[in-house]
């Protein structure tokens, strides 16, 4: 089950912190389920690889941001090429 809210906003304090644009960054999101955090920096990424072994919140993600490269997978079987994303975010997966 996805994580649907962060009260706190710890998350977004240190997405602010550590990358305070995404325009133009190549992102890989590892463990995105839902595409809860996929959300906040998608739309000025250049691009968006979201991985994720549950089906049913990738399809989800899928149907919210078409535009997102979105793949029912674990990490383990996601292959890329060197030097492909910029920046990788790993946010309350286990």
């Amino acid at each position: 089950m996805a994580v649907r809210e962060d009260p706190e906003r710890n998350e977004d304090r240190v997405l602010e912190r550590l990358i305070p644009s995404f325009a133009g960054l190549r992102v890989l999101e590892i463990g995105s389920g839902d595409g809860r955090i996929s959300r906040k920096f998608a739309p000025a990424a250049a691009s968006v690889i979201a991985i994720d072994p549950d089906t049913e919140d990738i399809e989800s993600l899928k149907g919210e941001l078409p535009a997102v490269d979105a793949r029912a997978i674990g990490i383990e079987e996601l292959q890329l090429p060197p030097q492909s994303i910029d920046v990788a975010i790993f946010s309350w997966s286990l």
